[in-house]
């Protein structure tokens, strides 16, 4: 898949639309699809999500993306990872009817999640979007029960702009005309008020949010994750609006979502550190800010931390955000990515103040890594599942 489609983003929706056309549109014929696009939050949401509707006895099928592990991981089957079997006979299909067509890699997965959702149909069908939303793959689907936009902050300005205004006006995209849409709260008033405007152009009515308790039992850490369970919940209210709390209560503090303050309790690095170690994939200024939070009101003294970053984030104003709880930083370079290199990341760093370690590898950095101290695992989703993997951790 790496080598026959460069992971080039051009946001041509035509190539992806002629493909489907040779498959009938199957994305046009399925159940009850709920779209969701944002900065933060969409894959947690999404998850929440289905584990209520799954909990009234609705089967549901989820596309997100990026996968931590395995590729899998992206096409969920009522329940289950799609089999390796299955996805591997659809993406040969993709790949024929392609006929070497330039196309990216990104819009042959999404073309796997059509056809696999309806040979596999169930209830529900849920699809997060990669990054946009008005020119993002999934967004050649036009018939959507449901739209959802999660918080929204600066990301991927070099291709969704350069202000708040413009990324809000690309994830509205996915909005229809006349069909509800939920806005999750903004951190940002120049978001929410892009996104109401684009609404009310469609006749997409907002759906009012149905706050869960901070009493309620969450899964995920963090007190950023009620806002999500909220927006979760209130769609879930919208598909069925005789739920019960009961069933409710219970997807919520069940509900998994690997890398995203996440906290081991088992595993290689478990046993090789035997103290407090975080995985969290942020890699923007919003997550900094939830980071900052969460180690502010867990306040366990200085963090070492390990960071790895792509090339097209900026490193020192992630760090800076939660700078104050850094004992010791060591930079790595993720394999098999278009990363900064543990070297580029020192220099960035060193300006902030710290004497910043370059590792070879992460095992390398883990090593280094002083045991008596607890350590954050960070800045970019891709670090995340590299760090996953070597941990030996089971997604399924």
């Amino acid at each position: 898949m790496f080598d026959l489609h460069p992971k080039l983003i051009d946001f041509d929706l035509k190539r992806l639309k002629d493909l489907m056309n040779k498959f009938d549109n199957p994305q046009n014929t399925l159940n009850n699809v709920i779209h969701i696009a944002g900065t933060n939050g969409k894959g947690s949401t999404a998850s929440f999500l289905k584990e209520i509707l799954e909990a009234h006895d609705l089967s549901v099928n989820i596309y997100t993306s990026p996968h931590l592990i395995n590729f899998n991981e992206r096409i969920r089957i009522n329940k289950k990872l799609i089999s390796d079997k299955d996805l591997i006979n659809i993406l040969e299909e993709v790949e024929l009817k392609n006929n070497r067509n330039p196309i990216t890699f990104f819009e042959i997965t999404t073309a796997a999640a059509f056809i696999a959702f309806k040979r596999f149909p169930t209830d529900i069908n849920i699809f997060e979007t990669g990054m946009g939303g008005r020119l993002d793959a999934t967004n050649i689907i036009e018939n959507k029960k449901l739209t959802i936009i999660t918080k929204i902050g600066l990301d991927h300005e070099e291709f969704l702009g350069k202000n708040i205004e413009k990324i809000a006006k690309e994830k509205a995209g996915i909005l229809r005309k006349n069909i509800p849409v939920i806005i999750a709260k903004q951190s940002k008033d120049k978001a929410m008020k892009t996104l109401v405007h684009a609404a009310k152009e469609l006749n997409s009515i907002p759906i009012e949010i149905k706050r869960i308790s901070k009493n309620t039992k969450l899964s995920l850490v963090g007190d950023f994750q009620y806002e999500n369970a909220s927006t979760a919940f209130t769609a879930a209210k919208f598909l069925i609006p005789s739920m019960s709390i009961y069933k409710v209560r219970h997807a919520l503090a069940k509900t998994s979502w690997p890398g995203r303050i996440q906290k081991l309790n088992d595993g290689k690095i478990f046993n090789l550190r035997k103290n407090v170690t975080i995985i969290d994939g942020s890699h923007n200024q919003d997550g900094a800010i939830v980071l900052d939070e969460y180690l502010t009101k867990n306040s366990l003294g200085k963090w070492n931390i390990i960071i790895g970053m792509l090339n097209n984030r900026e490193v020192k104003d992630f760090v800076k955000i939660f700078k104050n709880h850094i004992n010791q930083i060591y930079a790595i370079t993720i394999p098999d990515k278009n990363s900064y290199s543990a070297l580029d990341i020192k220099y960035k760093l060193d300006t902030l103040g710290f004497e910043t370690n370059v590792s070879n590898s992460f095992e390398e950095a883990l090593k280094k890594a002083d045991n008596k101290i607890p350590l954050l695992i960070t800045g970019s989703l891709y670090l995340a599942g590299h760090a996953l993997k070597f941990n030996k951790t089971i997604i399924d």
